[in-house]
């Protein structure tokens, strides 16, 4: 099996597709640590996976800007 590169179009889905995914894990993750918050009192392991999720995302977004210039 080789792998191709992607055309425009399908970058253009990917990007798409990947920014649905990362919209949905980080509500789900939101609303989920929010019930327990106010459950429980506490936000558990899924803020946590939450945060660092979201740091790995606006490093890397910072990173690859960076690299572009």
């Amino acid at each position: 099996m080789k792998l191709q590169r992607a055309d425009e179009m399908e970058q253009f889905q990917n990007d798409k597709s990947a920014r649905n995914t990362y919209i949905f894990f980080t509500l789900a993750l939101l609303v989920w640590s929010l019930i327990n918050m106010f459950s429980k009192g506490e936000t558990g392991w899924e803020f946590t996976i939450l945060l660092i999720g979201n740091v790995i995302f606006f490093w890397s977004r910072i990173f690859y800007r960076r690299k572009m210039k």
